[in-house]
């Protein structure tokens, strides 16, 4: 993997820490007293800076300037959420290392509940109509998928890391702007959520480019 890539993986830890309300330990030094007094603060854990914050270690990464990634908006029903924040919705920005693994970034919103999760996604393209010989089946993919993370609560999840699940499938179609266009679903958890935590599934619609 070359220099570049290797920035991008590292984007699973520093998109995780950004999220994280950031604790900074400064030491002063009196001139004349040669005594060291240790402050610390704590910085205000809310969606819009946790965002600014992802975006930055997004762009620091190279990942903005990658040309293999895939754009992935989806609704989200969670049956087991506390009632009347059951329905919701969020992105998925993947960087497609190739045709079978794909680091990436969720951001889930949910109600009351929001959520910035790193992930690594594995999947399997097969192309079942292939044999047929005609053009456009042996350019639709059929892909099963299955997806696992760490994310951290932005609003209404609890405290500490949480656990992110899902396995599903889409199919792969088309050609537009150099991509290709992939529909389907997921269906997995959230676990260390507090009330969030259980049972989602997810209906995405998508574009992806590079492989």
């Amino acid at each position: 993997m070359n220099t570049k890539n290797n920035r991008i993986a590292l984007i699973l830890s520093a998109a995780i820490a950004s999220a994280v309300p950031a604790v900074a330990d400064t030491t002063s030094t009196n001139s004349t007293t040669a005594t060291s007094t240790n402050t610390t603060s704590t910085s205000t854990n809310t969606i819009a800076g946790g965002l600014t914050e992802i975006y930055e270690a997004i762009e620091s990464s190279g990942l903005t300037t990658a040309t293999n990634y895939a754009i992935e908006p989806y609704l989200t029903y969670a049956g087991d959420a506390p009632s009347g924040n059951k329905v919701g919705g969020g992105a998925f920005l993947a960087y497609n290392l190739s045709k079978y693994v794909a680091p990436g970034l969720e951001v889930d919103y949910l109600g009351q509940f929001s959520l910035v999760s790193a992930t690594v996604t594995l999947r399997a393209p097969t192309y079942p109509l292939a044999f047929t010989g005609w053009s456009w089946a042996t350019n639709m993919a059929f892909v099963p998928v299955a997806i696992a993370g760490v994310g951290k609560s932005l609003s209404g999840g609890g405290s500490g890391a949480i656990a992110v699940t899902d396995a599903g499938a889409y199919v792969e179609f088309g050609h537009l702007w150099g991509g290709r266009f992939d529909v389907g679903g997921t269906y997995g958890r959230w676990d260390n959520a507090g009330a969030y935590s259980g049972p989602r599934e997810h209906l995405f619609i998508g574009w992806s480019k590079g492989f």
